[in-house]
């Protein structure tokens, strides 16, 4: 009988676990690749969330920054924004007439970079196409995409359209019925904004008849850059204002100059006021040691009212003398400014028309007015008469573009750009200005021209950089004829302005299309098939 060999048994056994050994150990290392490979999947994916989450928090920093800048909004040379748990800083640089944004977020060691640059030469937003003065506006023939606003009266012919809102908001018997300006150059000023407890300032005043407060101004001037301030029109509470507001509105800080100009104020309604009765006209503002308002004043010189200063709906206190006055001007009137078709058979088409007095017009959307004949629906008459409002450009800031084309170089005499084309600005021309013959002016800055600009025979007038706008203001009349063709890009359109008191002071006889056009003094007429956007 044989016995079995414990050698052979034993070897058996040790090749076996050895097996297991090499099993084990490969199992193990492919799961290891295995997890490794998931593992640096995880850290991709979570390293491109950070990288996300960094980047979305830098570009929000950067884009409230711009906001701020953009709306005359506090801001300091650093700033930093929190989103949740990650943070992001803004860093703002001036560089020559430039502001340099940086802005830079940092989510568990993954950085993320944005940055942009403004432009913040004078410049403003225009909410309409066409912006006209007392003179109004007159559709000949022609159509506007878009809104206008006058503070005259709007004209259209039977074929003539609006697609947007034609407002007429004139005032045409409003008088000045309050005037604080006196002396001319003020000797004495308010300052105001500059702390708490003169945060915001008031001026009482009264009415001489009892009629709509059609336009209020304020001689002011800002130091620094504060930021916008709230206007209300309150009524009196045992000798300071109450919080009874009567209508409000905004006092633009890139409006104001750092010298002393009139601002008019944009109110909210045209409320009629009492005869006799006290109200106070409330400029309610942030208050910033180094960025605040001043207005001019006098010393006992409005016998009609008074100055305060305060914080609106805590506490005010007098002046320092007490009987100091701001300078302001109160106009009140009746809003007798129309939109009306000029053809008895067809109607002027518009999209809504808000004014006091709408005859002979086919409106599409809603017809706010107070009386109105021979149009395809009734007046809603639940709003007062549209409130005046102030031009998106102040003197002081067409005195600026003016300024500004100034420093390019000036040319004597009456310039003509013809086929050969040309490229201007910033430049002032001392004399008149012709495109004409198919030619190409490209503008690549601010022109002023003190005679007439005229635009016809084919000629193009384009911004030469596309995403920048720039203005052409003419002290004398303009007039786009033949064809004339403005043309603009994503970002950059040409602002035709003029501010001549002749009605019309711009006239546009065919071409036109892509132009913002401004006549805060004169008329504007559109003819011959113009079209503008």
């Amino acid at each position: 009988m044989n016995t079995p060999n414990k050698m052979d048994r034993g070897q058996g056994g040790f090749a076996l676990m050895t097996a297991l050994v090499f099993v084990l150990v490969g199992g193990a290392v492919i799961i290891g690749g295995i997890a490794d490979a998931v593992n640096r999947e995880v850290k991709t994916v979570r390293n491109e969330s950070n990288s996300k989450q960094s980047y979305y928090t830098s570009e929000s920093s950067l884009e409230d920054s711009i906001y701020r800048i953009k709306n005359s909004k506090q801001i300091s040379s650093v700033e930093t924004l929190a989103i949740g748990t990650t943070r992001a800083t803004s860093t703002i640089t001036t560089i020559g007439t430039d502001k340099q944004i940086d802005s830079v977020s940092d989510v568990i060691g993954t950085n993320r970079t944005t940055q942009a640059t403004l432009d913040i030469t004078a410049g403003v937003s225009f909410p309409f196409v066409l912006q006209g003065g007392g003179g109004g506006v007159d559709l000949n023939s022609g159509s506007v995409t878009g809104d206008i606003y006058t503070t005259g009266s709007i004209r259209g012919c039977g074929f003539c359209s609006i697609s947007g809102l034609a407002t007429a908001a004139g005032g045409s018997s409003a008088d000045l019925d309050q005037d604080n300006s006196s002396p001319s150059t003020p000797t004495l000023s308010i300052s105001f904004a500059s702390t708490s407890a003169a945060q915001d300032f008031a001026q009482s005043f009264t009415v001489s008849q009892s009629l709509s407060i059609a336009d209020l101004q304020m001689y002011i001037k800002k130091v620094g850059n504060p930021s916008n301030a709230t206007i209300r029109l309150v009524t009196n509470s045992s000798g300071s204002p109450s919080s009874t507001v009567l209508a409000s509105g905004t006092l633009s800080a890139s409006l104001v100059s750092t010298t002393y100009s009139w601002e008019d104020i944009t109110l909210t309604a045209n409320p009629i006021l009492t005869a006799g009765t006290t109200y106070w006209i409330v400029i309610d503002a942030n208050n910033n040691a180094s960025n605040y308002y001043v207005i001019a004043a006098n010393n006992n010189a409005y016998s009609s009212g008074v100055a305060k200063l305060g914080k609106y709906s805590t506490s005010w206190n007098a002046t320092s003398p007490a009987t100091l006055d701001g300078y302001f001007r109160a106009y009140i009137g009746t809003n007798e400014a129309s939109i009306e078709g000029t053809d008895g058979y067809t109607g002027f088409t518009v999209g809504s028309a808000y004014g006091y007095n709408v005859a002979n017009t086919t409106v599409t959307g809603s017809l706010y007015c107070q009386t109105g004949s021979d149009n395809n629906k009734s007046c809603d008459t639940s709003r007062a008469d549209p409130a005046v409002q102030s031009y998106p450009a102040s003197d002081s800031t067409i005195t600026g573009w003016k300024n500004t084309a100034v420093a390019g170089g000036s040319y004597s005499g009456n310039r003509s750009v013809d086929w050969a084309g040309a490229t201007i600005g910033p430049q002032k021309i001392s004399g008149n200005l012709s495109v004409s013959g198919g030619g190409t002016l490209l503008v690549s800055g601010m022109i002023w021209v003190t005679g007439n600009v005229t635009i016809n025979g084919g000629a193009t007038v384009s911004p030469q950089d596309p995403t920048k706008s720039y203005a052409i203001v003419a002290d004398g009349t303009i007039s786009l004829s033949g064809g004339a063709n403005i043309t603009g890009g994503s970002g950059g359109h040409i602002l035709l302005v003029s501010t001549n008191t002749a009605d019309p002071a711009i006239t546009i006889n065919g071409g036109a299309n892509d132009t913002v056009v401004f006549v805060p003094n004169g008329g504007l007429l559109i003819t011959g098939g113009a079209t503008a956007k």
